[in-house]
């Protein structure tokens, strides 16, 4: 049976993960209409979620993360847009609904932190409501883009819509990047619309092999050597020194943009989930963070927030109450040569001088050359 506490962990990790972009989706199948396609992102034992992509535009999946679905990304054949979409879950059972505030609150606290570089005063959140979805987004132009014809760099973009929406046991998250309102716009919002959620029917078969990331009972105890989360043309590696833990088996993004791993100690159950990735332009610890906790701050029962940032690390402290007794948090993210590394620590909160132990574990990390 899998351990509560790991399937915690691992459902706070899923919020924490940046959006990927590379490979291909899953299982795309001719549309009923000649118009498009219909492509399906697999959510596990929540079922999947099926698009209807509109002729033309291009679809490509990002590697799913421990216990999660990964992402999903979008761009037309012409036009400087792209959308990505993620599915999230929250603490109930997997054909348990999630709650349309889940959706509001995540999108106001985004909303909240676009304001800071926004032309708008105010950016109202609008409803996005169709059949089986319900939720909200907003739209924000960047100020110092706002008067460029055209954003000086390809990877620029003049405006940023985000919103989530609610779709029976998933939180689908997505933000689209463009240069203002018009008819590309008005498609990729009508893809999310369009979105609709099938539920999980028996077993799947083609399910990854030895991927048991919710169950520790499965994971294997490693040799004295550290572990490597390396990315491709880096000189550099993570490695981890974790003997006496158990580990799960190490994911990899399809392109090779990101790598991850999950493990407990055995001694004392500490769970440490540690993720390598491109920091897809952003150029510091701080910026490395900032995605990752707005996603795990607006999860149910986060609270006791405490962020710092130190020496090139950038920190959050939280509790956490799921079903059982409250848990505590360590999340670190440092960054280095194009890369974010996530590491992030649990142990029970009642556990005796709980926060020096979750410091003492990030020594188990260290950058070193690539094996």
């Amino acid at each position: 049976m899998p351990c509560p506490r790991a399937t915690s962990l691992l459902l706070l990790a899923v919020a924490a993960t940046a959006c990927a972009h590379a490979g291909s989706p899953r299982a795309p199948a001719p549309a009923p209409a000649p118009t498009g396609v219909l492509v399906a992102l697999d959510a596990g034992e929540r079922g999947e979620v099926v698009f209807q992509v509109p002729g033309g535009w291009k679809a490509t999946s990002g590697e799913p993360e421990p216990a999660g679905s990964g992402s999903i990304r979008f761009e037309p054949p012409e036009g400087h847009l792209i959308l990505v979409v993620m599915p999230l879950w929250g603490n109930g059972e997997a054909s348990e609904p999630v709650r349309p505030g889940v959706a509001e609150a995540l999108v106001e606290a985004e909303r909240d932190r676009a304001l800071e570089g926004a032309v708008e005063v105010e950016l109202p959140l609008r409803p996005l409501e169709a059949p089986g979805l319900q939720g909200w987004y907003f739209a924000a132009t960047d100020r110092e883009l706002a008067g460029s014809r055209s954003p000086p760099d390809p990877d620029q973009y003049r405006c940023l819509v985000q919103g989530a929406v609610v779709a029976g046991p998933l939180l689908l998250a997505f933000t689209l990047l463009d240069d203002g309102e018009g008819p590309q716009r008005s498609a990729a919002l009508a893809l999310v619309r369009g979105a609709s959620h099938r539920p999980a029917s028996g077993s799947r078969p083609g399910a990854p092999a030895g991927r048991g990331h919710g169950d520790p009972s499965t994971w294997m105890v490693p040799g004295a050597e550290p572990l490597e989360l390396a990315l491709p043309g880096r000189a550099w590696s993570l490695l981890l020194d974790l003997p006496g833990w158990r580990v799960a088996e190490l994911l990899r993004r399809s392109d090779g943009s990101g790598v991850s791993i999950i493990g407990q100690r055995e001694a004392d159950g500490l769970l440490l989930s540690a993720s390598l990735a491109e920091s897809q332009g952003r150029r510091s610890a701080e910026a490395c963070r900032d995605p990752d906790w707005s996603r795990i701050r607006a999860l149910d029962g986060v609270g006791a927030a405490r962020l710092e940032a130190r020496a090139g690390e950038a920190r959050a402290w939280y509790s956490w109450r799921n079903d059982g007794p409250p848990t505590r948090h360590l999340s670190a993210w440092r960054y280095r040569d194009g890369a974010c590394l996530h590491l992030h620590l649990s142990l029970p909160a009642a556990e005796p001088g709980v926060d020096a132990r979750l410091e003492e574990a990030l020594g188990v990390a260290r950058f070193g050359e690539a094996l």
